[in-house]
């Protein structure tokens, strides 16, 4: 990543500015270089606050991908951990929405299972594959698992269907209806369709067909706490409890906000937004539960192939899936060395480049590398050592460059001897000083296994490699013969010798000078007798990643 990419991402940062409608922290003044995590965490502590109550929200609505972890999740481990590093007591909870009605579609599911299930508690939902018990254990249980591999610190996971049922969650249900007038003015304040006075402003769980989305609240008798229901799915008709529904979204939001304690909860830009849900629950909040809001931080959505990326619509990648492709670190540290509101663009071609931005990082931190501009120097160093909260190791890991192993488990035979073959060339390229630790040699393997996952499931053309056994006649006829003899001399030069990529590199660029050939057209040439194409991986490291023998038998074959 080029230094001027980093400015756009940190500038100068002090205090946080609070929005005077009620919004909580909406933006950072400038005036000296700090990491955002810092400022935004300097802020917290310096509240008159007992505990910290840090929260985030999950809809279980289909998968759970990584940009919905963006700012539900890593944005509040990072202010969590920074608060705890700083002495003060701190809780970091994640709400599960596990009382919400199916809203999925295709592509996610199927017509047919859309027309059957919308509208019904997801946690009656069956599993749309059939794998496991339902819906919300489907998309759940992957995420469980993965997020402990992220080091993220103590989290409190809270389903919304069993904080329906507890007495605190109850009164605040009363509490709204009880003052409903009010509650509909404020609503209808923010809302094009406004609600009627004959709203109640519960929605019931029908308990014949689980619809939770469209069920009507007819009446409700505060005393025995219970409400009289119509359900158009299914037509059915009765009486349930107060703990049998849930309230609607942005009055959920709020009274989350008081069962809980929240003190700190991000929103992502769309509640933001003037008249958004934000704002809503704010005057919820104030003037119908008589409590100050939390402080809060909107942050920006992250994009896949330049699409919102969505749950229920399908526009995704799988949180759980990151493991199994790269290094957990390296999403952390996107997320972190990023503003909260900064656009983030994601493909899967991407990941590579996010690899390489992370290593960079890894040098710059342990001082293998520097940077002219100190103040961008000093984030990418704060941001790496908030990535691995603040207990980096001590010495530099070993680094295996992920663009290398994407060629490596590509032009080494597949087998049982494949591994060691790897580390035969990792020694021979310069990336292992010698043969590698138990603990490395481990290390390797999760490096090659996730480098070949990702060429088999998600690598574009331009990273898939094979090396030409033979070479072909448009080849042959496409090499002239002033690129033959640079060939016939470079391996000459490279032969009986052992350099490392940086010499290889000089040594290709040096000939191309000395011979007065271009040097894009020397890359090329090589590119062409070796994989067919014009371009491909870095080169230096691609050629001594190849045998000996066989580059420079290849190298003089046209000579």
């Amino acid at each position: 990543m080029r230094n001027a990419k980093y400015k756009k991402l940190h500038t100068k940062y002090i205090n946080p500015k609070t929005n005077p409608n009620g919004n909580g922290v909406t933006e950072m003044q400038e005036t000296e270089v700090k990491h955002w995590i810092d400022v935004l965490a300097e802020h917290l502590a310096s509240k008159n606050v007992k505990e910290h109550v840090i929260n985030g929200g999950m809809a279980a609505s289909g998968t759970i991908h990584i940009g919905k972890t963006r700012g539900e999740i890593f944005l509040q481990a990072a202010v969590a951990n920074r608060l705890r590093k700083m002495g003060k007591e701190v809780k970091h909870l994640l709400v599960v929405y596990t009382q919400d009605p199916l809203k999925a579609k295709p592509p996610l599911i199927t017509k047919e299972f859309e027309d059957k299930w919308k509208g019904v508690r997801i946690l009656d939902v069956p599993c749309p594959v059939g794998c496991c018990g339902n819906w919300v254990e489907h998309w759940m249980t992957p995420f469980y698992k993965a997020y402990k591999k992220y080091d993220l610190g103590e989290i409190t996971f809270v389903e919304t269907s069993k904080l329906y049922e507890t007495r605190e969650m109850i009164e605040v249900i009363k509490t709204y209806i009880r003052k409903r007038d009010a509650v509909r003015e404020i609503l209808n304040r923010f809302r094009g369709q406004k609600y009627g006075k004959d709203w109640i402003p519960f929605k019931p769980l029908c308990p014949k067909c689980k619809n939770i989305s469209t069920t009507k609240a007819v009446s409700v008798d505060l005393e025995t706490e219970e409400v009289e229901y119509e359900c158009p799915r299914c037509g059915s008709k009765g009486v349930v409890k107060l703990n049998e529904g849930k309230l609607e979204w942005r009055l959920e939001w709020a009274a989350l906000w008081k069962v809980l304690n929240v003190t700190f909860e991000p929103y992502g830009k769309d509640h933001a937004a003037a008249g958004g849900s934000r704002e809503t629950c704010t005057a919820l909040a104030k003037e119908i539960l008589e409590i100050e809001p939390p402080e809060g931080f909107p942050y920006e959505w992250v994009y896949l192939n330049g699409e919102a990326m969505s749950s229920s619509g399908g526009i995704s990648f799988d949180f759980a899936e990151w493991d199994k492709v790269a290094d957990p670190h390296v999403l952390k540290y996107w997320y972190y060395v990023s503003k909260p509101m900064t656009h983030l663009e994601f493909s899967v071609s991407k990941i590579p480049q996010l690899c390489e931005e992370y290593e960079k990082a890894e040098r710059i931190y342990y001082g293998l590398e520097s940077l002219k501009d100190k103040k961008v120097e000093k984030i990418i160093k704060r941001s790496y050592e908030l990535t691995h909260n603040e207990k980096p190791s001590p010495e530099m890991p070993l680094q295996i460059p992920y663009t290398f192993a994407l060629v490596l488990v590509q032009v080494t035979p597949s087998g049982e001897r494949q591994l060691e073959e790897i580390v035969n060339r990792l020694i021979r390229t310069g990336h292992l000083k010698g043969y590698p630790t138990s603990d490395q040699m481990e290390q390797i393997k999760i490096v090659m296994e996730r480098a070949k996952y990702y060429i088999e499931k998600y690598a574009p053309e331009n990273l898939k490699i094979k090396v030409l056994d033979k070479l072909p006649k448009e080849v042959i006829e496409s090499i002239s013969p002033e690129e033959r003899g640079y060939l016939a001399k470079l391996a000459d030069k490279i032969s009986g010798r052992k350099p490392t990529p940086k010499e290889l590199e000089a040594e290709i660029l040096e000939l191309a000078k000395e011979m007065g050939i271009d040097t894009k057209r020397a890359f090329q040439t090589i590119y062409k007798i070796l994989i067919g194409k014009d371009s491909g991986p870095r080169l230096a490291s691609f050629m001594l990643s190849l045998n000996e023998d066989f580059i420079v038998k290849r190298l003089k074959l046209l000579a």
